[in-house]
């Protein structure tokens, strides 16, 4: 095998290929770790800081050892998974195509291919109904030179993806001509032999590598491997949201928005159909809408019922002043006539499309009835609460009609170890925050990881140089104070907006302290000029980002979604604001249930699960300032409990080392400074101080 410093050296061929690239002394650590992991068929954890460049340092050694396991007669295939689409996409757009090039003249082909999930690609048996639907969702119409460009584009598509359609296709069209599993015909339909995605999953299963979204693997792993081709390694990018991901795919949902779904799809199948005529047919239709009306008003009952006893269990039936989380123990949701109805419309739909019959609309109508079958047991699922070691509860809306249900295993470690840890796979898990108090045993601890080899590498910038770290000390408390915090954090935000003149990201953990904050900054944003961006519950970040980047002066106030995955280089962000520690909320159902499991046995939940889960959250926040050796500018921390309260050593603790400073006018003159003109080459990993004792004293939510 060749040697992976190799290929990273400063003749090396990924220097030949790549311009401005030089060698980084942690890239070609973890290259190696990655390369001796696969090599040995030991899993491995690997913190790679902001900057090394891991994609490239994990990709390379696999490229390698998957050619010699070609050459060998013993063919090898890694799937490489990411959290997010951007990330997946640059993979297989980007990086593995100039991994190509450079590796060509040492002869190291690869076979490479990505795979998404169903929302991503263009279904031709729905695009071929999508004309006889009456109206889109939400009152839009297809325009029909946009289906007719649809149409034409699947004709000679090489993939079904929508990132390859030449032109925009709203995203309202776009729900009604996207591949849905639960609609899928599969071989059974008409469209098997043109299916997009069908030639997306014959690549898939003849590439060395293959790239996909957790999402995607982790559903993979929850079917019993029916998606993905059998792999001998994983690679888990972005590895601090695996658990995350994973407890999505081993859990449920159930809400109205299912149920409506359903039956909006059924438009098509109520009407008439292409080739069946007469009584029998039409007294099929009739029992099809008759059954359909009765879900309809039977769903309203169940999840309006369901949205009552949860109020009434959370709230002693007042009225919720917003959202709310609510653990239901078994025999605490009404039984009512939703399953039933359910099942008597699957029933309808399948009586009314003979499985001899080749028509569309009678194949359709067989998959509207797997679909109903399938959210009749879902309802069956929460009434009964039959899935074992999962906590259930209903997410409620104040505004909304009915709750939505979830169910989510209470840990998903004894899952992952069955199924991935000791499947006989390699896994490699990577990210810039996978340990909490320079330790693994945390993520070792939630994934279910026996054995497995362990490396941190800091980042290759220069944090003394380039970041400044602002400790708010003198601010009230905020779980004792809570008002006079509030009114504390918009000043000061405000003060160092004022300092830095913008290119400012602000990070809640709240949308009420959001709201309050954006309302104080909004005149003096105005008058100074700065353009004032605000993420709202349910609104897409991208756009904001967009906005964010190219208006270099701009203040983006961002919930949870901003902490991580954001990267905008450069001088539009020069300012992050941490406003509080982000502690989860402690009696969400999930860390509720997850508590009672370690006190169980005999444990600390603050110390051993809120505590870790918040300093990686909050490493990662502090993670989105600097992201190229000509970055700087300041974090701030707004929440004094990072110097008053015990466990504050532990998140200090967790930065790279940086100037530290209680004074805006140090803030100030920082900005003031002119930035260094020469960049040191090969820049150490930052030396950490020793830990200090961290207290059991928990936050004051």
């Amino acid at each position: 095998m060749i040697d992976a410093s190799a290929l990273f050296a400063a003749e090396g061929p990924l220097a030949r290929a790549l311009p401005g690239f030089r060698p980084r002394p942690q890239q070609v650590r973890m290259a190696g770790a990655v390369q001796e992991a696969l090599a040995e068929g030991r899993h491995l954890l690997v913190e790679a800081g902001t900057g090394i460049g891991k994609s490239l340092a994990y990709l390379a050694p696999a490229i390698a050892w998957v050619a010699d396991g070609r050459d060998a007669g013993t063919p090898r295939r890694v799937v490489v998974s990411t959290f997010t689409r951007a990330l997946q996409e640059q993979l297989s757009r980007k990086d593995l195509p100039l991994l190509e090039r450079a590796f060509e003249p040492l002869d190291l082909p690869v076979r490479h291919a990505i795979l998404m999930g169903s929302e991503n690609y263009l279904c031709l048996q729905r695009l071929s109904l999508v004309g006889t639907r009456p109206r889109l969702p939400e009152g839009g119409e297809a325009p029909p030179a946009t289906l007719e460009a649809l149409e034409r584009h699947a004709a000679s598509a090489v993939s079904g993806l929508r990132s390859e359609i030449p032109f925009a296709v709203g995203d309202r069209l776009w729900t009604e001509v996207r591949r849905d599993r639960d609609v899928c015909l599969g071989a059974r339909g008409p469209f098997w032999d043109q299916c997009l995605y069908r030639r997306d999953l014959i690549r898939a299963r003849e590439s060395e590598i293959l790239v996909v979204n957790h999402a995607l693997y982790f559903l993979d792993l929850a079917t019993g491997g029916r998606i993905l081709p059998p792999h001998d390694a994983v690679i888990l990018d972005e590895a601090h949201r695996v658990e995350e991901a994973a407890a999505a795919q081993f859990g449920a949902q159930f809400g109205p928005v299912s149920v409506a779904r359903l039956l909006r799809d059924l438009e098509p199948a109520r009407g008439p159909g292409r080739k069946r005529r007469g009584a029998g047919a039409a007294s099929a239709r009739a029992a099809v809408r008759a059954a359909a009306r009765d879900v309809e008003a039977e769903s309203d009952r169940f999840f309006a019922a369901a949205q009552r006893a949860a109020i009434e269990r959370a709230a002693r039936g007042r009225p919720p002043a917003g959202p709310l989380s609510v653990r239901l123990p078994a025999g605490a949701l009404p039984e009512g006539r939703l399953r039933p109805a359910l099942t008597a419309l699957a029933e309808a739909l399948a009586d009314a499309a003979p499985r001899a019959s080749e028509a569309p609309h009678d194949l359709d109508r067989l998959a509207l009835a797997e679909r109903a079958r399938d959210l009749a047991g879902r309802a069956g699922l929460f009434l009964a609460q039959s899935l074992p070691d999962q906590v259930f509860w209903a997410d409620t809306h104040a505004t909304r009609g009915g709750a939505v249900l979830h169910a989510a295993p209470v840990e998903v470690g004894p899952r992952l170890r069955q199924r991935l840890f000791e499947s006989g796979r390699t896994a490699i898990l990577t990210s810039a925050t996978l340990t909490a108090s320079r330790s693994f045993a945390h993520l070792r601890a939630r994934l279910g990881i026996t054995t497995a080899d362990e490396t941190a590498l800091g980042s290759p910038f220069d944090y003394a140089r380039q970041a400044l770290l602002y400790t708010a000390d003198d601010l009230p408390d905020p779980g004792s104070q809570a008002r006079a915090w509030s009114a504390a954090v918009a000043e000061r935000t405000a003060a160092l907006v004022e300092a830095s003149d913008g290119g400012a990201l602000v990070l809640f953990t709240s949308y009420a302290l959001l709201e309050q904050v954006h309302e104080h900054l909004a005149p003096r944003a105005a008058a100074a000029g700065r353009p004032l961006l605000r993420h709202v519950p349910d609104g897409t970040a991208t756009t904001l980002l967009e906005e964010f980047r190219a208006a270099r002066r701009a203040i983006l106030l961002g919930a949870l979604t901003f902490w991580q995955g954001v990267d905008v280089p450069g001088e539009a962000l020069r300012l992050v604001v941490l406003t509080r520690l982000p502690f989860d909320i402690p009696d969400h159902p999930v860390a509720e249930a997850r508590g009672e499991l370690i006190r169980a046995r005999g444990g600390d939940p603050f110390l051993e699960d809120s505590l870790p889960d918040a300093i990686l959250t909050f490493r990662q926040g502090f993670g989105r300032l600097i992201r190229s050796h000509e970055d700087r500018g300041v974090v701030a921390i707004l929440d004094p409990r990072i110097a008053t309260r015990g466990y504050g050593a532990a998140f200090l603790e967790s930065l790279p080392a940086c100037p530290r400073t209680a004074s805006i006018d140090a803030v100030a003159a920082f900005y003031r400074r002119p930035p260094p003109t020469e960049e040191p080459a090969g820049a150490p990993e930052p030396a950490r101080a020793a830990p200090r004792s961290i207290g059991a004293e928990p936050p004051i939510s």
